[in-house]
């Protein structure tokens, strides 16, 4: 029986999260089906060898005035290879693909951030939820990265056609590492951050709370690139706080995170959070702002805090430091409870039965 084939489109092949995932799994989506690669743009940042997939094309597009032109150029590509489905990831890729697909093609586009909550400037806000809102049809199948995704995309489309819940899942290196907890009083207590450091990732609300805490305590790491850096590392001098370091971004960050004795993240908005799930993966303990997403990613096994009060990661912290926090049951609970809920079988089996419903659906 030959394989059913998937256009899957995306923006380009950067390495972003959502790219980082889609290229671990194009080995696995390629042995169970004949899988065409299209990205709107050029841009890669992985190797060639690890683009596993039947043929990559790229559409040239260079903008948001080129929409209309490159969902002709798709649309050509779809009558030409005649797919069981098309699937779309990231927010331009969706609308291109929108516009291309026609109705007898089933159509799946993923959402990975909640609608409306980015601190974009407000003409832009407009423009792409007017060109979101003019595009989506009831009959397209949106796939959302948590449950409040989904409530926010509902919210917006009142009139919606079918939706799916497929969280994310976190790559099998997380879960090969070997970690114990193994903080002493007598040391630093080693925090780590993995973000963008931009508004929504909150990184500022981490310097005030480490302002708060004796320097020779508590030591905090951040992983990650954006455009907030300026203003954080002025606000770290301002403090004269050395036991803050900026560390850049790692693409190896599975390597890194042993070495730490807490994850901590105080985003204002997240889509799904793949950072704190990773963490959880790896056996560390996580202490995450207390929003609707990170609930439903940490559940019970993680603690949260107010991330507009310093005070209360401040709180949180002190009893690491003082040993009332357990950090080791913490660690050993999360490793378990990533396992069952973030594993790449699982999100695999999750989608083959999506896919699957793609004939009941169109």
């Amino acid at each position: 029986m030959s394989k059913k084939r998937i256009i899957h489109v995306i923006d380009d092949l950067g390495g972003g999260g959502a790219e980082t995932l889609l290229v671990d799994l194009l080995p696995d989506l390629s042995s169970e089906y004949d899988l065409i690669l299209i990205t709107l743009g050029e841009k890669l940042e992985f190797e060639s060898a690890q683009i596993i997939c039947s043929e990559r094309i790229s559409l040239g597009y260079k903008g948001i005035a080129d929409i209309w032109k490159t969902s002709i150029k798709l649309k050509k590509l779809i009558q030409k290879y005649q797919p069981h489905l098309v699937r779309s990831q990231l927010f331009f890729s969706t609308i291109v693909s929108r516009l291309a697909c026609p109705k007898q093609v089933p159509f799946f586009f993923s959402v990975h951030a909640t609608m409306d909550e980015d601190p974009i400037i407000f003409y832009k806000r407009y423009l792409l939820n007017s060109i979101e809102k003019l595009t989506y049809r009831s009959r397209q199948n949106m796939i959302g990265v948590t449950q409040a995704v989904i409530d926010s995309f509902k919210a917006v489309h009142p009139h919606h056609g079918r939706t799916f819940l497929l969280h994310n899942y976190v790559r099998n290196p997380f879960f090969q590492q070997e970690y114990e907890v193994n903080y002493t009083a007598n040391e630093p207590l080693k925090l780590v951050t993995v973000s963008n450091i931009r508004l929504i990732k909150n990184i500022p609300y981490l310097v005030e709370v480490m302002n708060l805490l004796p320097k020779n305590k508590v030591r905090l790491h951040v992983y990650g690139e954006g455009p907030l850096k300026p203003m954080v590392e002025t606000l770290i001098s301002k403090y004269g706080l050395h036991n803050i370091h900026l560390m850049g971004r790692r693409t190896d960050i599975h390597h890194v995170l042993p070495k730490y004795d807490m994850f901590v993240s105080p985003s204002t908005v997240e889509g799904f959070g793949i950072a704190v799930a990773e963490a959880m993966s790896v056996g560390l303990p996580v202490v995450i702002s207390d929003i609707p997403v990170y609930r439903e990613i940490g559940s019970d096994k993680a603690i949260y805090f107010d991330n507009k009060d310093p005070q209360s990661l401040k709180g949180i912290i002190e009893s690491a430091l003082d040993g009332r926090l357990d950090l080791k049951k913490l660690s050993r609970n999360n490793k378990g409870y990533a396992k069952n809920r973030f594993s790449k079988q699982g999100y695999l089996a999750q989608l083959r039965e999506i896919y699957n419903q793609a004939n009941t659906i169109s």
